[in-house]
């Protein structure tokens, strides 16, 4: 199933000619870039030095090796394995022992007399007409539906640290934004004070400026707190408490794992996640399991017939005289006072329950999985639409700084596009990321793992 979902997986989101554009809109501001790049990306360029840097990869395997919703749901299916073989010990053999003494005085001779007595018993059931194996069956069932609640929850703990990775990707472009900004707003900034010295442009330039500055300055405090909480929800995802600070790999833009524009039928989609959603089969288990809770009360008071041998010595000594007895007991219930035929109807009520919260679940599997797969195709037309706005904006960032360079622009049209210039480029970066999140919630709604 899993090759199934990689292979699914294995597409393109941005088209060349949004590539393309973004390498055009990099080489505007080289400089710029290269002193925001190296300030944000350090901990990276610093990995020699000890700081780790983990890849998406890496941080999916230490959520799965450590998180504790995985060890609960283990801790679970273990327990359900043990429900397994208590109702399997039923129809195997029981061996006891006993020992023990007694001291008896005849009244008026004062006589005192000794007596020990100590066996061994061997117990095996014959049968019980189908009610052990009925309980057995409905265990194993329980342990099925605890395995797939195992593997949902994989799939969900994966989700988590997918889409809080890519959050925190969002956070770290947006701070490399905010940086972006201050320093073009710092060179708008020298330029209208050595401007003003000159005579060519008036104290409104420079305050102007200033207030430009001041608002940047601000932006970039709040993307750098954003940041920080973005990373301390990747911890949280991944279930990872370890002091040590790390920073994540960027994923390339181009890579085919996260991007592309094929899209299977919403048909195909659909059934799909009803084949393999493991909360749908685990359901599926449990309805199988709520039919053999209403084969075991109806044979609650089956007979039960079985085999005992038992050898016992003892007399006024410890080894005294021995006895062997053999045997064979058939026992049932005659009259329970209705018991049975109250769990009976307990145990349909709960399957007509199970039966109806499962066609509930189907429904909502299909309703999560057209909604991620909708929000998915769109986010193409959304990077795409994210792509052309950040071109514009940033055509209108040269000409505006153009103008004002040869003394022909206002300060408020160089404040105006270096806004809409900063805020197309987050948008890019918050539409590629979302595609991912989408992806990956496209793929969990699916009952991928995601591993």
């Amino acid at each position: 199933m899993m090759e199934r979902i990689a292979d699914y997986f294995i597409d393109n989101i941005c088209d060349t000619r949004s590539r393309v554009m973004h390498m055009k809109i990099k080489r505007i501001s080289f400089t710029v870039l290269m002193f925001v790049l190296l300030s944000v990306r350090s901990p990276v360029l610093a990995a020699d030095g000890g700081v780790a840097v983990f890849s998406l990869d890496k941080c999916v395997e230490i959520a799965l090796s450590q998180h504790p919703d995985l060890a609960a749901s283990k801790a679970d299916l273990k327990s359900a394995n043990a429900r397994v073989g208590q109702a399997r010990a039923a129809s195997n053999p029981a061996i006891g022992f006993s020992t023990g003494f007694s001291e008896k005085t005849a009244a008026g001779s004062g006589t005192v007399a000794d007596s020990w007595s100590s066996s061994v018993t061997l117990s095996q059931l014959v049968t019980d007409w189908g009610k052990t194996h009925a309980a057995v069956r409905k265990s194993l069932q329980d342990m099925e539906s605890t395995s797939l609640t195992l593997e949902r929850t994989v799939s969900e703990v994966v989700y988590e640290v997918k889409r809080s990775y890519f959050l925190l990707l969002k956070a770290e472009k947006d701070l490399e934004v905010a940086k972006e900004t201050l320093v073009l707003n710092d060179a708008q900034l020298e330029k209208a004070k050595a401007f003003f010295e000159v005579g060519r442009v008036s104290k409104y330039d420079v305050t102007s400026a200033q207030v430009a500055r001041s608002n940047s300055s601000l932006a970039m405090i709040q993307a750098r707190t954003s940041f920080k909480d973005a990373m301390t929800a990747l911890r949280a995802a991944m279930g990872y408490f370890d002091p040590a600070e790390f920073s994540i790999a960027d994923i390339p833009e181009d890579d085919a794992a996260v991007t592309g524009d094929y899209m299977p039928t919403l048909e195909k989609t659909v059934k799909f996640a009803i084949e393999n959603r493991p909360d749908l089969q685990a359901y599926l288990a449990r309805v199988e399991s709520a039919r053999s809770s209403v084969t075991l009360s109806k044979l609650g008071n089956v007979p039960e017939l079985s085999l005992s041998g038992s050898y016992g010595w003892g007399s006024t000594e410890f080894l005294g005289d021995d006895t062997w007895r053999a045997g064979m007991t058939l026992s049932f219930s005659i009259y329970d006072g209705g018991l049975q035929r109250e769990k009976t109807r307990e145990a349909l009520a709960n399957l007509a329950g199970t039966e109806a919260r499962l066609e509930s679940l189907r429904q909502t599997v299909i309703s999560e999985v057209s909604s991620a797969w909708l929000v998915v195709r769109d986010s193409g037309e959304v990077v795409k639409a994210a792509a052309e706005g950040l071109k514009m904006a940033s055509d209108n960032l040269e000409i505006a700084s153009g103008r004002y360079r040869v003394g022909v622009g206002s300060p408020l049209e160089v404040t105006d596009a270096t806004k809409y210039y900063a805020e197309a480029r987050a948008g890019w970066y918050g539409a590629l990321y979302d595609r991912m999140i989408a992806k990956a919630a496209l793929e969990k709604a699916m009952g991928g793992s995601g591993k």
